[in-house]
């Protein structure tokens, strides 16, 4: 984990601190994502945690170890860092690019080919087509993703991460995130992630982090903490509006109580859904809809994903209802519009 001590920094010539007696704890495995205004200290508090900047006062513990005063090289190799500049170089190729921080470490040869391919692999680039090719040969989302892999390379336990996804445009952007906590699910890295983007925040985010004018820590709480319980007015202003839908992403489906449906058939209709279903047991259309008379279409969203996403289904089918289903496409139950407009009932979640 990290832990940030009472860290402050105020720059030569300024008289006000950038950051201001930051108490800051980082749980192991998690993401933590730092969100606020331009100029609150955002940036300048990733880069004291690896020393690019140094504070001005106070503590920095990385697993237990104060490394305020260790070698900042030394530490920075133990630390991935992502940027959204990317930051490739030019002349390397992308191997050469990821392998950067390996190679300092004195890794064998056959060591780093093998991490190279690894990353690869995990970002969703072949190696075989992608190992040769120069950074001018990619993609803005593929500079970034092998952006990532060069911040993965020595296995680092801590990834800074400043605004990696800044620059990309919405639909790679969304791709990328989607990607991200997939590699997270895989790896669980210890993440401090900077971005001005409340939403992304909100997605990404095991916790966030919110600054105020002068580097003060606002608010530090879980997503859903900081949309529906702001801790002041300038939290409440800051999240603004929309808190209600943002909040949507936060409910997972699979804690959602759903309404009841059955396989055309199966027994009466006893005031619930009843569906048509292929012999794999997929629901093809709705036979019987409490109060319709006239059927919409069937359309279904994963078990896995969110009530934002059961909102996005409904609106572009122009539906009242989805199905939910599991990993094998079988219904696990519906979910109404109408139910979005009450307090949806959850499920505790399991400690």
């Amino acid at each position: 984990m990290i832990a940030l001590q009472a860290i402050s920094k105020t720059y030569p010539g300024q008289s006000a601190p950038a950051v201001r007696e930051l108490d800051l704890d980082v749980p192991d495995g998690s993401i933590v994502m730092l969100v606020g205004p331009s100029g609150c200290g955002k940036t300048t508090t990733l880069k004291m945690m690896n020393r690019l900047i140094e504070p001005t006062s106070g503590r920095i513990l990385l697993d237990g170890e104060d490394v305020t005063g260790v070698d900042g090289d030394a530490l920075r190799r133990r630390i991935g860092y992502v940027i959204q500049q990317v930051g490739l170089f030019p002349h390397f190729t992308i191997a050469d690019n990821i392998a950067v921080v390996p190679r300092i470490l004195g890794w064998e040869r056959k060591r780093i080919a093998a991490r190279v391919d690894e990353l690869l692999h995990l970002v969703g680039l072949e190696p075989h087509d992608y190992r040769h090719r120069y950074p001018r040969q990619l993609s803005g989302g593929q500079q970034q993703r092998i952006g990532v892999a060069r911040g993965l390379a020595a296995d680092p336990s801590v990834m800074l991460m400043d605004e990696p996804f800044g620059a990309i445009d919405p639909i790679t952007r969304d791709r990328l995130q989607d990607e991200f906590l997939e590699i997270q699910r895989q790896i669980a890295k210890t993440i401090c992630f900077v971005t001005h983007d409340l939403t992304e925040a909100v997605k990404l985010g095991d916790r966030i982090a919110v600054f105020g004018p002068g580097g003060v820590l606002e608010q530090y709480d879980t997503p859903e903490q900081v949309l529906t319980h702001p801790a002041n007015d300038f939290v409440a202003e800051f999240v603004g509006s929309g808190a209600a839908v943002r909040r949507l992403s936060l409910l997972e489906l699979s804690r959602v109580q759903l309404e009841e449906m059955s396989l055309d058939g199966a027994g009466s209709r006893n005031g619930h859904p009843t569906y048509l279903a292929d012999a794999a047991g997929r629901a093809l259309s709705w036979s019987y809809l409490p109060g319709v008379t006239e059927m919409p279409p069937l359309v279904t969203v994963p078990l896995s994903g969110t009530v934002y996403d059961a909102v996005d289904v409904m609106l572009e089918a122009r539906t009242p209802l989805v199905a939910v289903v599991d990993d094998q496409e079988r219904p696990q139950g519906a979910l109404r519009w109408d139910a979005l407009v009450r307090e949806l009932p959850t499920k505790r979640r399991r400690p």
